[in-house]
């Protein structure tokens, strides 16, 4: 029994003295790196951007309250004189004209200009003519004219502006307009009155021209 139990004994011995041995590190050993990857892109410099909005309002200006000034044209002069002929006599002696204007008018934006007279091709009307009555072959109650607007302003999708800019209502015409880009300036309103051909009956003559501008 106990020449058994030694033989064991060695055995187990030698059994820990080969683990000892397998675990020992050899001189001549290569260590690799180790540690863990980075997480997302590693960078020495970095950039973002922010972006500023705002907002401003399309807007129309129209003189200093939006009026023009009226236009009095006065004594429309007629040939009244005992020797003028008949078919002279109460006739215009000629054209007349007659300027207004404003300190300022534009847009921010893209915008319309209309120029329309509420008589139309009628023109400057005398209301009262026809309360004393007048021989139509020969007299006339109205008085046809021409409405032009001159002003600095650049054509849509420009940015270049021209004082040849210019709304023209002739005397058959009722109504006209032009588009711009934005613009601002002092517009000049010069209203010619025709010479007709037919004796003008007494009276006032009037019409009223609108002037409209409008963002488009």
């Amino acid at each position: 029994m106990k020449i058994s139990h030694l033989m064991i004994a060695g055995a187990v011995a030698a059994l820990s003295s080969t683990a000892v041995s397998a675990q020992t590190t050899p001189a001549n050993a290569v260590y690799e790196p180790g540690g863990n990857a980075n997480i997302g892109n590693a960078s020495s410099s970095v950039d973002a951007d922010f972006t500023i909005t705002g907002n401003v309002s399309p807007a129309c200006v129209l003189g200093a309250g939006g009026d023009l000034r009226d236009l009095d044209m006065g004594s429309i002069g007629i040939y009244a004189d005992a020797t003028s002929s008949v078919e002279n006599v109460f006739t215009s002696v000629g054209e007349s004209d007659a300027h207004t204007r404003t300190n300022l008018a534009g847009c921010n934006t893209k915008n319309r200009m209309t120029i329309t007279k509420t008589n139309g091709s009628e023109g400057l009307v005398n209301a009262g003519a026809a309360d004393g009555g007048y021989d139509g072959n020969v007299f006339q109650k109205n008085i046809p004219y021409t409405v032009m607007a001159r002003y600095t302003a650049g054509a849509v999708g420009t940015t270049t502006a021209s004082l040849a800019n210019q709304i023209t209502v002739l005397p058959n015409d009722d109504s006209e307009s032009r588009e711009h880009g934005a613009w601002k300036s002092a517009p000049a309103f010069k209203v010619t009155l025709t010479d007709p051909t037919k004796a003008l009956v007494a009276g006032t003559y009037t019409d009223t021209v609108t002037v409209v501008l409008e963002a488009i």
